[in-house]
């Protein structure tokens, strides 16, 4: 699935699509490829997204380009992750979706943990989209009517465990030797600061029981801008390796919390306080560009919110439940980044704190944010 980065000009290829590193078994890749999409793969032309997965552009003899994606992780995680996908081709092939659009899946492989689907060329993901300010209100409305479509899916016929998203959202207890082992530095200040905030892991507690026992629908269980891409008027949503049976208010929060936490990056990103202010002043000067930048998204997160509430059921304490996702969010992406630094910085602790807020609050942020009524 092409995607492009903004450059001044757009072009089909960039430095995020690379030649592909030679495979290490090419006879079995090409047979097992074959097998599954009934096309040969020409394995010296094809490419990998630059990137934490193994994602190819493969392209074949017979029907031209595709996406192959390889799960990573033991067997029984890779197993669940595609006992999930096959359970989501499986509704959606006998369900008639008005908005919702899936990129083709052409079939899977669990020895070597491959999934096989069409390629989509010339596309963008919304994070791009949203980075370079074209990510405009009526897409975020689009999107709203697109999720509550996926939440009023029926429900999987397997019984989908809960996935990993939702383990990491109440793992501030403790970590096993073996992941204290593997943590960064600045992964061992995040845990820190997390385990030992007693308020923090009391509001994680009270969203873990209050959305255990909400309204379960089917949820996409991984919702962020990069699993929606775009195709000229085309939109897909793809990823659905967390698909189940859950609260909706999780995907609610993660994407309308990817356009909080862009907010309070570019508010820290062009804070410009003048540092003779009184900590009284610059405080507000801090409060006023907040707002500023929260303002910026809002009205995303608004349109957002009428779009969902057009297609989706609504329960009572949706919003509410969405806002402490949205907190949660903000850690989530606070340990993603600090697996990669020796020390958290400022900003990074500053960014916390806000999410904090949300996680301990939802109640008094959920309008303020654009979750209100109207």
């Amino acid at each position: 699935m092409d995607v492009r980065e903004e450059t001044g000009r757009k072009t089909p290829m960039t430095a995020r699509l690379v030649p592909a590193r030679p495979m290490k078994r090419p006879a079995e890749f090409t047979r097992t490829i074959a097998s599954v999409s009934g096309a040969t793969p020409i394995v010296a032309d094809m490419q990998s997204f630059v990137g934490r997965n193994d994602n190819w552009r493969v392209p074949t003899v017979e029907a031209g380009d595709l996406f192959v994606k390889r799960l990573r992780g033991d067997r029984a995680h890779v197993e669940t992750r595609m006992r999930r996908m096959l359970a989501f081709q499986q509704v959606i092939a006998g369900h008639r979706a008005d908005e919702l659009r899936t990129v083709p899946f052409r079939g899977s492989d669990l020895e070597q943990g491959l999934l096989v689907f069409d390629y989509v060329p010339e596309s963008r993901t919304g994070a791009d989209l949203l980075a370079s300010g074209e990510l405009d209100t009526e897409t975020a409305y689009r999107i709203g009517r697109i999720l509550g479509e996926i939440h009023r899916l029926p429900r999987p016929a397997a019984d989908l465990p809960e996935g990993v998203e939702g383990r990491k959202a109440t793992a501030f207890y403790a970590l096993s030797p073996e992941d204290y082992a593997n943590c960064s530095g600045g992964e061992v200040e995040a845990w820190a600061m997390l385990q030992h905030d007693k308020v923090l892991v009391e509001a994680l507690n009270r969203l873990h029981r209050t959305s255990a026992e909400a309204p379960a629908t089917a949820v996409h269980g991984d919702i962020r801008l990069d699993q929606f891409l775009f195709a000229g008027d085309d939109l897909y949503v793809v990823d659905w390796e967390e698909f189940r049976y859950s609260d909706p208010a999780r995907d609610v929060g993660s994407f309308a919390g990817e356009f909080v936490h862009h907010a309070v990056v570019r508010m820290f990103a062009e804070l410009d306080v003048d540092p003779a202010l009184a900590p009284g002043a610059a405080h507000e000067a801090i409060v006023a560009a907040g707002d500023q930048q929260l303002a910026n998204v809002r009205e995303h997160i608004r349109r957002f919110w009428c779009g969902y509430r057009e297609v989706a059921e609504i329960d009572d304490g949706l919003a509410v439940r969405a806002t402490g996702y949205i907190g949660w969010h903000f850690f989530d992406r606070l340990l993603a980044g600090a697996v990669h630094g020796g020390r958290l910085s400022a900003v990074e602790r500053g960014t916390a704190g806000i999410g904090r807020n949300a996680l301990i609050q939802p109640e008094r942020f959920a309008a303020t944010i654009g979750l209100g009524e109207d």
